[in-house]
C-alpha cells in the first residue's frame, strides 16, 4: 500500500491539495506505527524537516538524476555475494548534489515508461517496510518513471557547490 504517490491519488485534480492532506496524514500515522522497526539511515531521512521541504536545498524534490550505479560486491569467505545501488541527483535549486546509497539489496524496479529527456524531475517518494520487514524507498519521476528500492537502510549526504571567494 502506498500513500503519498501521485499514481495513488483518486482525487481530481482540483481535490488533489485536500487529498494530498489526507494522504500525508495517514502517512505519518503509519511511520508511527512501524517506527520502531524501520531502519536508523530511513528514520533519520524521515525525521528530518528538509526531507519533504520543498524549500530546502537538500530535499530531493525537483531534483535531477546525473547517475545511477549498482555496484555487486565480493566479501569473499562465507559471506555471500550482494549488491548496493548508489544515486547522485543534482539538487533542485542546482546549487549542491544529493548522495544516495542503499548498502544492500534484497530488491529492485526501475522502470522509465520515457525518458528521452532524462527521467527529469524526482516528484514524490516514501518510505514503507516490505513483507520481509526490508526498507522500501518508492520514487516517482515527472516523466513517469517509478523506482521501487527494497534495501536494508538508506544513506544521504548533501554536498553543496563551492562558492567562489566574494561571489554571492
Amino acid at each position: 500500500m502506498a500513500f503519498i504517490l501521485l499514481s495513488d491519488r483518486k482525487a481530481s485534480p482540483k481535490d488533489s491539495f485536500q487529498e494530498l492532506q489526507r494522504l500525508s496524514s495517514e502517512y505519518r500515522s503509519y511511520i508511527q506505527s512501524v517506527r520502531d522497526r524501520l531502519p536508523p539511515g530511513a528514520l533519520k531521512r524521515l525525521d528530518s524537516p528538509e526531507w519533504y521541504d520543498m524549500t530546502a536545498h537538500s530535499c530531493p524534490h525537483d531534483a535531477w538524476l546525473e547517475e545511477c550505479r549498482i555496484v555487486e560486491s565480493d566479501p569473499g569467505g562465507e559471506i555471500p555475494r550482494y549488491c548496493s545501488l548508489e544515486v547522485r541527483l543534482l539538487g533542485a535549486y542546482h546549487d549542491g548534489t544529493i548522495h544516495l546509497r542503499y548498502p544492500r539489496l534484497f530488491g529492485y524496479s526501475i522502470q522509465a515508461s520515457k525518458c528521452e529527456r532524462g527521467m527529469n524531475d524526482w516528484l514524490y517518494d516514501e518510505f514503507r517496510l516490505s513483507d520481509k520487514g526490508h526498507l522500501l524507498h518508492e520514487i516517482e519521476w515527472a516523466d513517469g518513471g517509478r523506482w521501487l528500492i527494497e534495501a536494508d537502510d538508506i544513506e544521504f549526504e548533501w554536498r553543496p557547490f563551492e562558492t567562489e571567494a566574494g561571489s554571492e
